[in-house]
């Protein structure tokens, strides 16, 4: 975990040909990289590493998810263009990439066209998903990278193989998060456990930041994990909840006997664990039918009281109820749907704007703070620079942060293992600490600069 992180835009240092900027200060300068912990009472949450752990500091993001990566009237939305218009138009916190793994729910074709997933078209469904967290990171916004399957756990050496890139290319950014299993069907929690346990441990190589995983019956029992979570050594996990308004119900039970699927997530959560509603729709669970306003406003009730994160189904223009765009719409001109409109009129209370958030680094204990985190990168503070040394090589993420927070370098590169030399002579005289990312170990210690 990254204890203080200090996110600002406007970076001091000229970063690497590999680095990607914010354009902008959003929600993750404000809050940092999203964080699983529990509050006072023991209550599972998703907290910013800005502030840390602590009531009061819980984090609430919501923005759109992408629709599935195949049809043309979606795909005109995962562009940069697509996701810029949606952070200045209906102020998006938060955009889901929802990468489709194959033609699961099609039969290989969708109005003559035919249809590729990452299994027989893996090179261009990667450039979607990046085309789309690069938008997301000059936007200073957060985005998830989603393998987009209900078969996820027959699929496992592809997610593997996938999420170690992701991981690799993307894990030392604060905006990505990892959904590693969209929407099991009604398999049991043991197999969803064993795939996620494998993708899990790989995105771990190189990564600290947030992991989704899926629960059985199309994300609708959380509270099924209660006791038999996921192996993460970063214990940054949490479990996702899916909801279809005019289908499903926030509170109670059904006459049936099943609990609403609200009720499930909010015993999880009581329980300890961490929930995000990776995926809601303002219709019925098919995506069809027109929105039902009363039971998508106490949906909204329940989110917000809980503050629990979400991303609307679906940014498109796709012919279904609850395609937030009309057909007439594009990348750069939103044109909604009734259930865009809606939706918008959700997003409104998002902050217009945002304040890169302040470390406070001076107040935490200097033996705690000065102690590296992690114990395998070495350091050394020498005339004209610093030194430090990397056990692996890989993508790696350098800030250097005066003691008030700010951050004053930052460099995200591939480096080699062995040692490596960054010369401070452009900073002032004075205290620094210098914090280093390397697929999922955090190093950070003070260092005087004279």
């Amino acid at each position: 975990m990254n204890w203080n992180k200090a996110i600002v835009a406007g970076l001091l240092a000229v970063t690497s040909a590999f680095s990607i900027t914010a354009e902008r200060v959003g929600p993750v300068s404000q809050y940092g990289q999203l964080m699983a912990g529990k509050n006072s009472s023991g209550k599972g949450q998703i907290y910013g590493s800005c502030k840390g752990v602590q009531d009061g500091a819980e984090v609430q993001v919501r923005g759109m998810s992408l629709y599935w990566s195949l049809l043309p009237d979606a795909m005109e939305f995962w562009t940069d263009a697509g996701v810029t218009t949606m952070v200045n138009d209906m102020k998006i916190q938060i955009v889901r990439a929802a990468m489709a793994t194959g033609t699961e729910d099609w039969s290989g074709s969708w109005n003559g066209i035919s249809l590729k997933g990452y299994t027989s078209d893996p090179n261009n469904q990667k450039q979607f998903v990046k085309t789309v967290v690069e938008a997301a990171i000059k936007n200073d916004i957060y985005v998830i990278i989603d393998w987009h399957s209900h078969n996820a756990h027959e699929q496992t050496s592809n997610a593997v193989a996938f999420f170690s890139e992701m991981a690799q290319a993307y894990g030392q950014y604060d905006n990505v998060i990892f959904e590693i299993y969209n929407e099991p069907t009604d398999i049991s929690w043991t197999t969803i456990k064993n795939y996620a346990n494998q993708v899990v441990a790989a995105i771990r190589q190189y990564s600290d930041n947030l992991i989704l995983v899926g629960t059985r019956s199309w994300d609708q029992n959380p509270q099924e994990v209660i006791g038999n979570e996921v192996s993460d050594s970063e214990k940054n996990t949490a479990y996702t909840l899916h909801y279809y308004a005019n289908s499903h119900c926030w509170d109670g039970s059904y006459s049936w006997g099943g609990n609403c699927e609200g009720t499930n997530g909010l015993t999880a959560m009581n329980a300890g664990l961490s929930v995000f509603v990776s995926e809601w729709g303002t219709g019925n669970s098919d995506g069809g039918g027109s929105p039902d306003v009363s039971r998508n406003n106490s949906w909204q009730e329940y989110l917000n009281t809980h503050k629990l994160s979400w991303a609307n189904w679906s940014a498109s223009k796709i012919n279904e109820g609850t395609a937030a765009f009309t057909s007439g719409a594009s990348a750069t001109n939103l044109q909604y749907s009734t259930s865009g409109s809606l939706v918008k009129g959700f997003l409104a209370s998002n902050p217009d704007s945002y304040t890169a958030c302040s470390a406070e680094i001076d107040t935490i204990p200097d033996p705690i703070f000065a102690a590296p985190l992690k114990q395998n990168i070495s350091f050394q503070k020498l005339s004209g620079g610093v030194q430090f040394t990397l056990p692996k090589s890989g993508v790696t993420k350098v800030e250097i942060l005066d003691l008030l927070g700010n951050k004053r370098f930052e460099e995200i590169s591939a480096k080699s293992a062995g040692t490596h030399f960054l010369s401070t002579k452009k900073l002032s005289k004075g205290g620094f600490l210098i914090r280093i990312r390397q697929q999922g170990v955090t190093f950070q210690t003070k260092f005087m600069n004279l």
